[in-house]
């Protein structure tokens, strides 16, 4: 078992873990049976003993462990093998056949060939293999080559010898020396041979292992010597065999070939097996090939069965029955015997194996985890290098020098990790693996749930504030009192619809369901009346209590349980955000309700989430808690950093990523100020400072730390507040957070009031805050309900109502104008807070606030409080509406009458319209003396109130300004002009012509007024128009006009009536009417008019010249009834008057006083013209006309006997009168 050293050791004494190797160690107890059976095979010497023997089992099933154990035994039976093991890394998948298209082996195949070929021949030194083609490379033998060159050095001695050298060297030497010694050219020629077989040593060294002849060519012929197989198995064939032959192997043991994939193999090693043990030159035989393998790889195997259409069904289910048995068909045709391996490792008992290895070990994984984990270790190396790395890592990361609160089991959990997904651990350094993911969607988990529960909460609270079910709840009250009501009112025999009476109000009972109702009512808690439709019928008083009655309990009880609900939900979102803050990973995953959007859109739970992103250990382990978040501490070696889990996570997962993880949780507050000491400016000056955790540390003490933090957040503000919202929804210092985003950022308070996700007491809170640290230089930005907010709120902040100094006070009113808002009472303000906001005017002008603006018990008139406080005057006039009605009934405006105009010109000159009230409400000596002291935009309404002196310069000036108006009508009605002289003869006409003119002004009122102006002369009637002329019989009858035809030619185109007026209205009309252009329409109307006194009528019947040029039948008819009247008309009328048609009714009358006198010819004229019925009249012949009997007749004919033209006359039998004409 494993030996581990204890977990933690002193310093002076290293931990240095003891390991265990991963090779394979045979074990007698485990592999021995195996063993002995192999080696019973390998040793038989029968004929038919097996030559191609298996060894299977899956992998760590112990296989290399039971060759071991093999290998020994064949050494102590001095039996010769060789053992060839091959590594299948790199190598790629290719097409598994036996023979390619062009007849050439599979490139895999081929390349394991030339794998077990070079394990084969370079097992041997080239020297122990001097028969071998196979090229290699050797290191120089020395001596070897020495002999060699020695040979050739005394074999070029005895040819030189042979050939007569040294009797050469004699000749042509020098004969000094030669002669003198015999032996030198004896040496001579032994030193040629000595180099000689220098060159040869030095030649071959420098060509050891460098010169290959592959061919030979001569002129345009080659010759090559290099052989070309389909594999390295043919190519090398005698090469094996030789070997073979040399070294006298009887077993080949192949390891691993099945990690190749490559079935087809086993075909040519079992080929090469039957060529072996055929050859005669090798002599110790048989040659056994042993193959350690998994029974799997046959199964890759396949049989093409695809049916022919020509096929019959035996022939399909033929084909059916090989398919299915061909793997193990095929396990069996390769090999002459297969030995099982046993497995003594599954993943029941890889727990106790597991648990074996931790056996010494102080430090080991729980139970639980390994129950977790041991199901998918079924190997035993990886088992053992599970442990080994344990080990490792331990000693690095969980002793002494590394990080605190680190635990074997979650360190064991990643190694278990590393060794199942080793490249995926591999990429947990950079942050982009399949771990580093799920933590993302944790964080993003917690993230979004944090946010996503404040929402839920700050709307809950937001509904029970607005008491949003008031309305609900209101309309199922009222229908339920509605049908009581009815039900009580029916029962009284009443006809018609009741209602009720509140509050001097009355309510149909239809409008009972309306919300406002049902609170005005509970929050008054008065009594109403229930009244009938009729007067005298009486009514019905009902309580609060006893309306609540009627209406029942539930409709309360319903608000209060849904408000409780409500806060209960409240509650329930809060506590869910708390523990999603401090929530583990494994936590987190286990509450399945708990979900978020997707990236398919759809919500999900991070336990489904990460069951998508990580294989199902990872999952588990993380289920489980025993990869945390923490998990990124397990991967490398923190030696002497005091820094504790957490702040080492957050410098791995946030600091050197660059990446911000809002709610990122510390174990301690000094885990901050390690990060920083750790990390410096990369820390505070990159994203990972966002942190909730962070702000709560250095806001309260060293806020400078987070200087660029809060530029970067006021730089970003405009497209991301992520945090700004976080922080002011879950920070644990908001204010300060608040006061250091008050100087740099001027969308604050549009933010605060509109966009930041709080309930209105943090809003006033943090509001509050912000006018407290704001900076009068920073033009900050406000909007409708930024000025709603701090005009309904300001006095719940200290910024208004604490104690203040002067200075900030001041700063306070700028900001307050800046934003917009207003002060509504100032009676809630600190002094000086008071002091400079009615400096600023930022108040309404309200009685209250005019009362705290001036000192105690100032009246409100006008020229008081500018008397008093300029600058409350001037607010003032800015707000004259608001001042109005401020002031109470009968409180006077302006108090003192030498002020009037002036207060006047100020109250005009800031708003017009309220010049009237002002006016009307100043005391009664106030008057304006002199209009042209005042602001003319103010005449009007001085004018309407009545507050002007009435003279003749006042109401010339306004008319000359504004003609005759509404205003001044209403005055000029009721008041006569004075101080006429002060005005110019001129300026009097033109008044006088403007007030004639003035149609809204009563007739009466207008001449009373022009003759009021005492004007020298006449009014000119050619000047009137319209409205004047109207006007004219009046100004004629009050002798403003001159009484004559040219005034008469101005309303001469006028209706009768007008005229008729005119003609009422002249004293001197007798004299010029015969002037005036009538028409025969005037003359009638003109004579029987009334109102034309009798003069003018008598001077037209005189003129009967006149009356002749415009004489109609009618014209005739009204003289001849005006003349019926006691009025005499002349012969000479009375003919124009009968040839005009005048009937004789009125002509004979009038003709009777003139008859004595009348000429017969002028009588013959007149008769004539009444008509046949008396032309008989005029003439003798005995003829007897019958006249009508009319005044006048017999007058007539009594003159015409008397003239002797008429004989008698009589009565008619029976009517009229009958003549007799003489003849």
């Amino acid at each position: 078992m494993l030996r581990v050293r204890p977990a933690r050791q002193s310093a002076s004494q290293p931990d240095v873990p003891v390991l265990r190797s991963l090779g394979p160690t045979y074990e007698e107890n485990l592999h021995g049976r195996h063993a002995a059976v192999l080696l019973k095979v390998l040793t038989d010497k029968s004929v038919n003993a097996a030559r191609n023997i298996a060894l299977a089992g899956h992998y760590g099933s112990g296989k290399s462990s039971v060759i071991r154990g093999v290998q020994a035994g064949l050494d102590k039976r001095k039996i010769s093998w060789v053992n060839l093991s091959l590594s299948s890394l790199g190598v790629g998948d290719t097409k598994r056949a036996r023979i390619q298209d062009d007849s050439t082996l599979a490139p895999l195949t081929n390349l394991i060939q030339k794998e077990i070929v070079k394990q084969l021949l370079y097992r041997k030194a080239p020297a122990d293999m001097p028969g071998s083609r196979y090229f290699r490379i050797d290191s120089f033998r020395p001596w070897p080559a020495a002999v060699w060159s020695a040979l050739a050095a005394v074999g070029s001695f005895v040819v030189a010898v042979l050939l007569g050298l040294v009797e050469r060297v004699k000749q042509v030497g020098p004969q000094a020396v030669v002669t003198s010694h015999d032996w030198v050219p004896w040496v001579i020629v032994a030193g040629f041979g000595v180099f000689l077989a220098v060159i040869c040593f030095l030649g071959l060294r420098a060509l050891q292992s460098r010169v290959r002849v592959e061919s030979v060519s001569a002129g345009g012929a080659a010759v090559t010597l290099r052989a070309k197989e389909n594999s390295y198995f043919d190519e090398y064939l005698d090469e094996i065999v030789y070997f073979f032959q040399k070294t006298r192997t009887q077993v080949a043991i192949f390891e691993d070939l099945d990690r190749f994939g490559d079935p087809h193999i086993f075909e040519t090693l079992r080929e090469l097996n039957t060529v072996l043990n055929n050859s005669e030159q090798i002599r110790s035989r048989p040659v056994r090939f042993v193959y350690a393998v998994r029974d799997s790889i046959f199964e890759q195997l396949t049989i093409d069965i695809a049916p022919d259409s020509d096929a019959d069904a035996d022939a399909v289910a033929l084909r059916a029955s090989v398919l299915e048995s061909a793997p193990s068909a095929n396990r069996t045709k390769f090999f002459d015997l297969v030995v099982p391996m046993v497995p003594f490792i599954t993943h029941r008992s890889a727990r106790d194996l597991l648990m074996a290895e931790f056996s010494e070990s102080d430090e080991k994984p729980s139970t639980a985890l390994v129950n977790l984990v041991g199901g998918r270790l079924t190997d035993m190396r990886l088992i053992r290098n599970i442990c080994n790395e344990f080990e490792i890592y331990r000693a690095a990361v969980l002793g002494e020098k590394g990080l605190k609160n680190l635990t074997a089991d979650r360190l064991f959990a990643m190694m278990v990790y590393k060794n199942l997904h080793l490249e995926d651990f591999e990429a947990i350094r950079l942050g982009t693996s399949k771990i580093d993911d799920a933590y993302r969607a944790f964080r993003d988990m917690v993230t979004y749930q944090a946010d996503h529960q404040s929402a839920v909460s700050k709307e809950v609270l937001d509904r029970i504030a607005a008491n949003a079910l008031w309305d609900k709840h209101a309309k199922a009250a009222g229908e339920r009192l509605q049908k009581i009501l009815q039900i009580v009112h029916q029962a009284s025999r009443l006809n018609g619809k009741p209602a009720l009476w509140y509050q001097s109000e009355r309510y149909p009972l239809a409008t009972l369901t309306s919300g406002d109702f049902w609170r005005s009512l509970h929050k008054t808690r008065k009594e109403v009346n229930l009244i009938h439709p009729h007067p005298g019928q009486g009514g019905v008083t009902l309580s609060f209590d006893e309306v609540i009655a009627l209406v029942g309990d539930d409709a309360a009880a319903l608000v209060d349980a849904d408000v409780a609900r409500l806060q209960r939900a409240s509650r329930d979102a809060q506590e869910t955000k708390d523990f999603v803050a401090k929530a583990t990973m494994a936590q987190l995953m286990a509450r399945t309700d708990l979900v978020m959007p997707a990236d398919d859109g759809v919500k999900r739970n991070l336990d489904t989430i990460v069951a998508d992103l990580v294989s199902p250990l990872a999952h588990d382990l993380l289920a489980k808690g025993y990869i945390d978040e923490n998990f990124t501490l397990y991967c490398s070696d923190y030696h002497d950093i005091a820094i504790s889990v957490s702040g080492m996570n957050f410098i791995l997962h946030c600091v050197q990523a660059d990446r911000a993880d809002h709610r990122f949780r510390f174990d301690e507050a000094a885990s901050i100020d390690a990060v920083e000491k750790e990390m410096g400016a990369r820390f505070l000056d990159g994203e990972s400072v966002f942190n909730l955790e962070v702000f709560d540390h250095y806001l309260p003490t060293r806020p400078e730390r987070l200087d660029k933090a809060f530029d970067k957040l006021v730089m970003r503000s405009g497209t991301d507040s992520t945090f700004i919202d976080m922080y002011l929804m879950d920070g644990d210092s908001r204010a300060l957070f608040v006061s250091q985003l008050a100087p740099l950022w001027k969308g604050l308070f549009v933010h605060l009031v509109e966009k930041a996700p709080f309930d209105l007491p943090a809003a006033i809170e943090l509001v509050d805050a912000a006018v407290l640290s704001a900076d009068r230089n920073v033009d900050y930005d406000s909007s409708d309900r930024v000025e709603k907010f701090l005009s309904e709120h300001y006095a719940q902040m200290q910024a208004f109502v604490g104690t203040v100094e002067t200075s900030q006070a001041a700063d306070l009113a700028v900001l307050v104008r800046r934003l917009g808002a207003q002060v509504s009472d100032l009676t809630v303000l600190g002094d000086a807070q008071r002091e400079a906001v009615v400096t600023a005017s930022l108040y309404p002008v309200t009685r209250a606030n005019l009362s705290a603006a001036l000192s105690e018990g100032t009246p409100l008139a006008l020229d008081v409080v500018k008397a008093t406080n300029a600058t409350v005057y001037e607010h003032i006039l800015n707000n004259l509406d608001s001042y109005l009605h401020a002031c109470q009934e009968g409180e006077v405006t302006v108090d003192a009458s030498e002020e009037f105009v002036a207060v006047l010109n100020d109250v005009a000159g800031a708003a017009e319209s309220a010049v009237l009230p002002v006016a009307k409400g100043a005391s009664q000596t106030c008057e304006v003396a002199n209009l042209d002291e005042l602001d003319e935009t103010a005449w009007t309404a001085v004018v309407s109130a009545s507050r002007f002196a009435p003279t003749a310069w006042n109401v010339s000036q306004f008319v000359a300004k504004f003609g005759v108006r509404e205003e001044l009508v209403k005055n000029l009605n009721s008041i006569d002009l004075t101080e006429v002289e002060g005005v110019k003869e001129e300026s009097r006409y033109d008044l006088g012509y403007a007030l004639t003119h003035a149609e809204n002004l009563d007739s009466a009122a207008r001449v009373r007024l022009v003759k009021q102006l005492e004007l020298s002369g006449k009014l000119d009637p050619e000047r009137l128009t319209g409205a004047g002329l109207e006007l004219l019989p009046a100004l004629l009858g009050a002798e403003l006009v001159p009484d004559a035809a040219e005034t008469y030619a101005c309303v001469g185109g006028s209706p009768f009536a007008v005229r008729e007026e005119y003609f009422a209205a002249s004293k001197n009309l007798a004299s010029y009417v015969c002037e005036l252009p009538l028409s025969s329409d005037d003359l009638p109307k003109l004579m029987r008019s009334p109102r034309v006194v009798p003069a003018v009528k008598r001077a037209i019947a005189d003129d009967a010249e006149y009356v002749h040029s415009r004489l109609s039948q009618q014209g005739a008819i009204a003289i001849c009834e005006w003349a019926a009247m006691g009025n005499t008309v002349s012969v000479d009328l009375l003919v124009k008057l009968s040839k005009a048609g005048a009937p004789a009714e009125h002509i004979l009358s009038l003709l009777e006083p003139h008859l004595s006198g009348i000429e017969l010819p002028v009588l013959d004229q007149i008769l004539l013209a009444l008509g046949d019925e008396y032309e008989p009249l005029t003439r003798t012949g005995g003829h007897r006309p019958k006249l009508k009997e009319l005044d006048g007749t017999k007058e007539l004919l009594n003159e015409l006997k008397r003239h002797g033209r008429v004989s008698s006359f009589r009565p008619g039998k029976i009517h009229g009168i009958r003549v007799i004409m003489r003849r």
